[in-house]
């Protein structure tokens, strides 16, 4: 039986826990929750953790875990955007013998944007949609007028870096898009805000070599603020591939 741990104990890392226990070959050693110790957690040696917590304890955490040989999978991917903890974590993960894995999120795939990265990749801009309303509970409240939106409207854009900084816990999806293909400052990103939209949805265009493509991921509304969307399904992907026969 292979083995891995989870970081966290919000809902993300919950239905984790939940799903991934029909997932065969694979048995959940630890759940680390803050404050714990985590030579507690290495010791039930884990093949991967899935670190679903925050930008602070993927800073804190994933280098002594890299360093133990175990592989890391974080979704609190806005950490990237300080340069020093993007160093640091590059630089673990390229000391090893762990292996830093970048999940798509609510993306759902970034092959295709990895794949351009071998030829010609000139251009990329991540899109994320939400209602007026759904943006007041995240830091679009300071920057835009939102109340008085009547139409689809760009009430910011820029860099990945500069602009998912600002969002730390909203912008884990466009700091993995930007992993995979230009870079935290190449790639470009807008903020729209859409009366006409119910859920957050996310908008890729990529300019490349191989193909120029669209991608467009919707989400879904839950009532309990919660989208479950391709985030947590993108991690036992990562569990099942690992384990397949006939991986795709």
């Amino acid at each position: 039986m292979r083995r891995f741990a989870i970081i966290g104990g919000g809902k993300i890392g919950r239905r984790l826990a939940t799903l991934a226990a029909g997932v065969p070959d694979w048995h959940l050693t630890a759940t680390h929750l803050r404050g714990g110790d985590l030579r507690a957690l290495i010791a039930t040696k884990p093949e991967l953790v899935f670190e679903c917590a925050s930008r602070a304890a993927l800073a804190e955490l994933a280098p002594p875990l890299l360093r133990a040989g175990i592989d890391v999978v974080p979704l609190s991917l806005t950490a990237f955007c300080d340069r020093t903890i993007e160093r640091t974590l590059i630089a673990a993960a390229e000391a090893g013998p762990g292996r830093l894995e970048i999940p798509p999120g609510a993306m759902a795939t970034l092959e295709a944007l990895a794949a351009a990265r071998e030829d010609e990749l000139r251009a990329v801009v991540y899109r994320q949609i939400k209602s007026p309303a759904m943006w007041k509970s995240t830091p679009a409240r300071d920057l835009a007028d939102l109340d008085s939106v009547a139409a689809r409207h760009v009430f910011a854009a820029g860099s990945v870096r500069e602009i998912a900084d600002r969002f730390p816990d909203n912008l884990n999806t466009a700091v993995g898009v930007a992993l995979a293909g230009l870079g935290l400052d190449a790639t470009r990103i807008e903020l729209i805000a859409d009366p006409a939209t119910q859920a957050t949805e996310h908008e890729l265009d990529v300019d490349a070599g191989p193909g120029s493509y669209r991608l467009r991921v919707g989400g879904r509304a839950v009532g309990s603020g919660d989208p479950v969307d391709y985030s947590t399904f993108g991690l036992l992907r990562i569990l099942r591939r690992r384990s397949a026969r006939l991986a795709i």
